[in-house]
């Protein structure tokens, strides 16, 4: 147990003998960015530290542990749910982004071992060489998002649709406890094995998965790999109505072909082809005319996209997006083939600029962490089965209708995206928008360029204040409905109406691995 009476004001000289003067930040600027999210600020830090070995965090953890300081740990940053925000001010936040090395990539058992700060863009980097890929390869906010915060929080994108969420690409966890030590689980916990198999015994690594923290810290992961397939190609519909549009993504999901697939509404779909300026369209394409199998199919498909320009959804209210992944041309024909005849009888088929762009492109630069006028944005999204997903709409529009005066009077504005997960998920992502000042997350995260073409606002307290009532109570509708969550950090609702027994069982864990309970309070409402 730490001696929580030990004296604390000779911790920071002490951690800076631990880490390095460099890794321990005080400045206001930084605690100021660090204890900020996409959305929500948290409880004032003591400081921040970058460890850049796995033995200096844990050194650093058991003087955390000794004087009773509680710990925050943060991968990239690019999560909106509190869960890398303290709850009580004084806590010291671990920012993982130092560990940063690919330990051993392993193409004849196919796995690969990453530190936590590894980002996804940098693994796909290292493995694309070699003709290789983990099976969920990333999230859209790849090029800052890292390996170890995707782990603590779940995510979904590259090779969702095939392989379902990051968790599920697992072989193994190295996690450092809120005391220092460090555990492994599955055949890398044995002395004389590797981490090349995840079922041996109890799944203790889907136990520390999607834990926002709070039961350790990610400090390496070892990762299944698959043959890069050399053919992508993408396929979109449109659709007058979201039920066609639902009918067609479930109907498509079933298939189990599409390696993406994500849906956009109205609102959606003209912010993805409005915002963006000439430099960042000729990356892009740039990016399409690379990605091309040969110089005639990337002049091709570099033409089509010039052609079609930012008009190919004109009188589409909903669209469907999908990509897939062939060895060869035989396979392509029939996975399109599939793809069709599951989405035919819903809408009709488009222009595939989008996901030919998303494919090509897959990491781009994080500037859609404000609406296309500069509006502040925070999503807050479910994972439902397909049959309860119209209800879940009906509730979700009585919800806006309420709302309306006051979501019009503070211009808030909602929007949604859909992607469906492996072939029994339907992830319905909420996006709200309204005018008010940026954060210092903001200022650091976006490119100078997009930051200095978008318009500022003033505060807008009350505005601020419905779209926290507006968050709570979408987290209570999607309950309602029996949806599941990624990133549940402090926002969702995972053990507060969980099966009593189940609650104690975790309960019993977290009491285990940090009986302090110094290891981010309250995450996971532990």
């Amino acid at each position: 147990m730490p001696d929580t009476a030990a004296p604390t004001s000779d911790l920071l000289p002490r951690l800076c003998a631990v880490l390095g003067d460099a890794a321990v930040l005080t400045d206001a600027d930084d605690l100021s960015f660090f204890g900020q999210d996409v959305h929500s600020i948290g409880a004032p830090l003591l400081a921040v530290i970058r460890p850049v070995t796995r033995d200096a965090l844990t050194s650093a953890l058991k003087l955390l542990h000794q004087v009773g300081v509680a710990v925050v740990p943060r991968g990239g940053g690019m999560s909106y749910s509190n869960g890398y925000l303290a709850g009580t001010a004084g806590a010291v936040l671990v920012d993982t982004s130092g560990l940063d090395r690919i330990v051993e990539i392993n193409a004849d058992d196919m796995y690969v071992v990453a530190e936590a700060g590894v980002t996804w863009a940098a693994l796909d980097a290292a493995l694309a060489p070699l003709g290789l890929r983990t099976p969920f390869w990333g999230p859209f906010s790849g090029i800052r998002a890292t390996l170890g915060g995707t782990m603590s929080q779940n995510a979904v994108t590259y090779g969702t649709g095939t392989f379902g969420t990051a968790v599920d690409s697992l072989l193994g966890l190295e996690v450092a406890l809120a005391d220092g030590s460090v555990l492994r689980t599955g055949s890398w916990a044995q002395p004389n094995s590797a981490p090349f198999f995840r079922h041996y015994g109890p799944d203790l690594t889907g136990l520390f998965s999607g834990d926002a923290g709070a039961l350790g810290i990610k400090t390496a992961m070892a990762l299944r790999l698959v043959r890069r397939r050399p053919i992508n190609t993408g396929i979109s519909f449109g659709f007058q109505t979201f039920d066609q549009m639902l009918g067609a993504m479930a109907a498509v999901a079933r298939e189990g072909v599409a390696s993406e697939a994500f849906g956009l509404d109205p609102f959606l779909q003209k912010q993805r082809l409005g915002m963006g300026d000439l430099k960042s369209d000729l990356k892009m394409l740039l990016a399409v005319g690379r990605a091309g199998r040969g110089p005639f199919e990337s002049l091709w498909q570099m033409a089509k996209i010039v052609v079609a320009g930012r008009g190919f959804l004109d009188g589409i209210n909903y669209s469907a997006h999908y990509t897939i992944d062939a060895f060869d041309q035989d396979e392509e024909r029939s996975m399109l083939r599939r793809i069709r005849a599951a989405a035919e009888p819903f809408g009709k088929e488009i222009e595939n600029s989008m996901p030919t762009l998303v494919r090509a492109y897959p990491f781009p630069p994080l500037n859609h962490i404000l609406g296309p006028k500069g509006e502040r944005w925070v999503p807050v999204h479910g994972i439902l089965p397909f049959s309860r997903v119209a209800a879940f709409r009906a509730d979700l529009d009585a919800l806006y209708a309420r709302q309306a005066a006051e979501m019009t009077r503070h211009k808030v504005l909602a929007a949604a995206m859909f992607s469906t997960i492996a072939t029994n998920g339907f992830l319905y992502e909420l996006a709200f928008y309204w005018e008010d000042e940026r954060a210092a997350f903001h200022d650091r995260i976006l490119e100078p360029d997009a930051a200095k073409n978008l318009p500022r606002y003033p505060a807008n307290p009350e505005g601020a204040e419905l779209m926290r009532q507006l968050k709570k109570e979408c987290v209570a509708l999607y309950a309602k409905h029996g949806a599941a969550h990624l990133q549940v950090g402090r926002l969702y609702p995972v053990t507060e109406a969980m099966n009593p027994v189940t609650r104690q069982v975790l309960g019993a864990v977290k009491t285990k691995v940090d009986g302090a309970g110094l290891m981010n309070p309250g995450a996971l409402g532990l």
